[in-house]
């Protein structure tokens, strides 16, 4: 890493370029870290006179970084003691936990450019400094002076080093070690690493005994591997290296869902993934237990992912594949589309099964697409017959039987009154060999009684049964963006992981009927760009929990997310709005399972 700063003048003279032009004229002059973090503060519309903002309420001083933190720096301040220098901790949202400094006037000086427990250093509003920028870069940054963006800065030189927890690797905060620009050493950043893998030692010591486990797990399945690895629960992830490109290949949102839904049957369960390119991998989840209870997962992928090795799942035995035109590529689906073709050319009347919503007709036309083209593909609905009259609605239906060489299709039989029901069956019974292909469409058979039943067993000569969305979840990347080129054609949105995570864990009473009018209303705010969580009507992301909530704790999410929304997304205001401090907004949302930032799980 690079620790020569260019003299103050020269970085002076391009940040005013950079401000008037928003170009570089000296780029070479510039460390690669600092002119990223300079031209994201000039993207975030700072000004260099900016100074850090107090983060609303206090600083939870019994967290647990805040609490290993404070047992480092006391130590360390024996090893500083007498010296002009400050350490600083911060939590992974940029948020000053603890401060320790060997100098009183140091000490001030940090005061007045609001480096002090409680403040806020994100990049975003207090410009390039040592943990701001290093949560941006997600490694050790060093900066001198003038390479902060911000005046308030320019008398110190820092270097910030990421903490990472122990167990899962995940970045919970940012260690600063902070002095004047004239007292610049060497000793700053092996220093500042020595500190932050203290910190990160005494966190493996705090950690959970499910923690601790669930590490060994890790441990134990990636010595006997090389093949991606990840073991996780509702709190903890890790993987290894090769497990990194599965949030490339497979949506990763969906391989959550089937870990956590080993964690909550105590199983082991295979799923054919479908990969961005099509191929299918197998997926093995099985669960990680202490005592015979349940506490995490592992997810493996033996054969790898997306290399001339990878083990690719074959499709059912008649070699077909999903109907052109229809998303989809999960077992479930290929079934249905299989167990329809199979029987394309067979001229027996034909019922497809499914819940409202699963597509039935859109099957059928896609299975009939030929003739769909050529107008030889009658619909008649029966909810329409109340509006056109039993007799007009019947006429329809036998001008279309009489055709030879057309297909009618019956739609929700359900709905039709018994008085057309028992007319149907009579135009069946008196149906002359060769006339149309009759195929009815139903929600559930079961269902059905009386004349219903008997129309039912005269069309479920062949049966095909469409799956309900809850049934085919692998899918749902490929819904999304099916729906969304229907509704924005053209260069439309894409689907981010914590959306498709947020969205897979619904019920969908009218399935993909109902997944469409969700994407129908997202488009509306968001017509271009990346589809987040966030970006999701507040009401939805309410009713997504990982857990079934309390009516109270129902309410109060609701009220949370409103107060979100109000705020056009800032937290701090929301909170404020709320009258509680943005880390206890973070830490209910998350207990509540609505994360408003990215999610990993």
């Amino acid at each position: 890493m690079t620790t020569v700063a260019a003299p103050s003048a020269v970085l002076l003279r391009m940040r005013e370029h950079l401000l008037d032009t928003g170009d570089f004229s000296e780029t070479q002059t510039l460390r690669p870290e600092i002119a990223g973090s300079w031209r994201r503060c000039v993207m975030n519309g700072l000004s260099p006179d900016v100074a850090a903002q107090p983060e609303a309420g206090s600083v939870n001083r019994d967290g647990v970084l805040a609490r290993v933190a404070r047992g480092v720096l006391s130590k360390r301040a024996e090893q500083l003691a007498g010296t002009a220098t400050g350490l600083l901790v911060a939590d992974r949202t940029g948020v000053v936990v603890d401060r320790w400094t060997g100098d009183e006037g140091l000490a001030k000086l940090l005061d007045t450019s609001g480096s002090d427990r409680g403040w806020l250093l994100d990049e975003g509003i207090a410009g390039t400094n040592g943990i701001g920028t290093v949560l941006e870069e997600l490694k050790p940054v060093q900066i001198i002076g003038a390479e902060h963006f911000t005046d308030a800065f320019h008398p110190f030189a820092c270097v910030g080093v990421p903490i990472r927890h122990p167990i899962s690797r995940r970045l919970v905060g940012v260690l600063n070690m902070t002095c004047r620009v004239e007292d610049t050493n060497s000793l700053l950043l092996p220093f500042a690493l020595e500190t932050a893998h203290e910190i990160e030692r005494r966190l493996y010591l705090g950690s959970s005994r499910k923690e601790r486990l669930l590490l060994e797990r890790f441990l134990q399945v990636h010595k006997r591997s090389n093949h991606p690895v990840v073991v996780l629960n509702d709190q903890v992830i890790i993987k290894n290296p090769a497990a990194d490109r599965i949030t490339d290949e497979i949506e990763q949102a969906l391989l959550w869902e089937h870990a956590s839904r080993a964690i909550r049957t105590a199983s082991t369960i295979e799923i054919d993934m479908p990969l961005r390119s099509g191929r299918l991998v197998r997926v093995h989840c099985s669960t990680v237990e202490d005592g015979g209870v349940p506490i995490g997962a592992v997810v493996e992928i033996p054969a790898g992912i997306a290399t001339p090795q990878a083990r690719v799942i074959t499709p059912p035995t008649t070699g077909r594949t999903p109907l052109a035109g229809l998303a989809g590529n999960s077992p479930a689906w290929r079934q249905a589309c299989s167990q329809a073709q199979r029987v394309t050319h067979n001229q027996a009347p034909m019922l497809v099964v499914g819940p409202p919503g699963t597509g039935k007709l859109a099957l059928v036309r896609a299975l009939f697409a030929e003739d769909d083209r050529g107008g030889r593909l009658t619909v008649c609905d029966a909810t329409l017959q109340p509006l056109e009259g039993a007799a007009a609605w019947l006429t329809g239906v036998r001008a279309a039987m009489a055709s030879p060489d057309r297909i009618v299709v019956l739609r929700r039989i359900d709905a039709l009154e018994s008085v057309v029901v028992r007319a149907l069956c009579g135009l069946m019974d008196a149906a002359v060999e060769g006339g149309a292909r009759l195929i009815g469409t139903v929600s559930a058979v079961d269902d059905l009684t009386g004349p219903h039943r008997e129309l039912s067993d005269r069309l479920s000569v062949i049966n095909v049964a469409v799956p309900s969305l809850r049934d085919r979840l692998d899918d749902l990347p490929a819904l999304l963006a099916a729906l969304t080129q229907r509704h924005a054609p053209g260069d439309p949105p894409r689907w981010q992981a914590d959306a498709v995570q947020t969205l897979s864990r619904f019920d969908y009473p009218a399935n993909v009927r109902e997944l469409e009018n969700i994407v129908r209303r997202v488009l509306l705010a968001r017509p271009i760009g990346d589809i987040r969580a966030t970006d999701l009507p507040e009401e939805l992301r309410g009713r997504a929990p990982r857990r079934r909530l309390t009516l109270l704790e129902q309410i109060e999410c609701d009220a949370i997310l409103a107060a979100v929304r109000r705020s056009n997304g800032n937290k701090s205001e929301a909170a404020e709005t709320l009258g509680i401090s943005r880390a206890t907004l973070y830490r209910k949302t998350r207990a509540y399972g609505v994360d408003l930032g990215s999610t990993a799980y």
